[in-house]
C-alpha cells in the first residue's frame, strides 16, 4: 500500500462554503448597475480573467481595477467586502478532522485564490492555522489546473508526487494532479473523503 507523506487541500467547495453570486448582488447594492451587468463586466474584464488569480495585488489596485470594469467609484473598504462576500461558512466535517489528521501527516493548503479573499482567509477561518504549508495561486504565480502549480507545490514540499495526496472538487483539478503523479480524489462529501483516507491506512479515531 502507498503511504503518503503530504495531505492538500482545496479551500473552495472542501472547507468552506463559496458563493460567487454574492460579490455580484452586494456590489449592486453599491452600486446603480444591474446584477446581471456586474456579473458580465467582471467576467469578461482581462483582469479579473487572466491576473486577478496569478499575480498579487494591493486592495487598492483591485478596486482601481473594479471601479474602471464598472464605471464606478466605490470605496475599498466596499470593494474588499463585496469580493469577500463570496467566502461562507466552514464544512465542518473537514475542517473539524484537521487537528487529528495534523497528527498523522503533514498537511497543507493548495488555492486558487487571490490577495483579497487569502488575506480574509488568514484573518477570519481558524483552519487556516492547521496547516503546516499553505499555497496560494497569486502567491505562486500560477493557477490550476495548470501543470506549473503542481510542479511548483511538489518541489516546495520537496516531495514526491506519489508522496502527496490531494482533496479537490473540482474534477479537472484533480485529473492534473493525477497526470503528474499525485494521488488527487474529488472531494464529494464526508464518508467519501473518510474512505479516500483508508485507501491510504489513514484513519482518524
Amino acid at each position: 500500500m502507498t503511504t503518503v507523506d503530504w495531505i492538500l487541500f482545496d479551500l473552495g467547495g472542501v472547507l468552506l462554503h463559496v458563493e460567487q453570486p454574492r460579490i455580484f448582488s452586494r456590489l449592486q447594492s453599491l452600486a446603480d448597475l444591474p446584477v446581471e451587468t456586474i456579473e458580465h463586466r467582471l467576467k469578461a474584464a482581462p483582469f479579473f480573467r487572466d491576473d486577478f488569480m496569478v499575480k498579487e495585488f494591493s486592495p487598492a489596485e483591485i478596486a482601481q481595477h473594479v471601479n474602471e470594469t464598472l464605471s464606478t467609484a466605490l470605496s475599498i473598504p466596499d470593494v474588499v467586502d463585496a469580493l469577500n462576500a463570496e467566502l461562507g461558512s466552514v464544512i465542518a466535517t473537514t475542517a473539524d478532522i484537521l487537528p487529528s489528521l495534523q497528527r498523522k501527516v503533514k498537511i497543507g493548503c493548495l488555492s486558487n485564490t487571490n490577495s483579497i479573499h487569502w488575506d480574509k482567509l488568514l484573518q477570519s477561518y481558524p483552519f487556516m492555522q492547521h496547516f503546516d504549508r499553505r499555497f496560494a495561486s497569486q502567491i505562486l504565480g500560477c493557477a490550476k489546473p495548470g501543470r506549473e502549480i503542481y510542479e511548483k507545490t511538489a518541489g516546495l514540499l520537496g516531495a514526491n508526487p506519489r508522496q502527496i495526496l490531494f482533496f479537490d472538487d473540482k474534477p479537472e483539478n484533480v485529473e492534473s494532479a493525477q497526470r503528474l503523479g499525485w494521488h488527487a480524489r474529488v472531494y464529494a462529501g464526508h464518508e467519501k473523503f473518510l474512505s479516500d483516507l483508508s485507501e491510504f491506512k489513514i484513519v482518524l479515531s
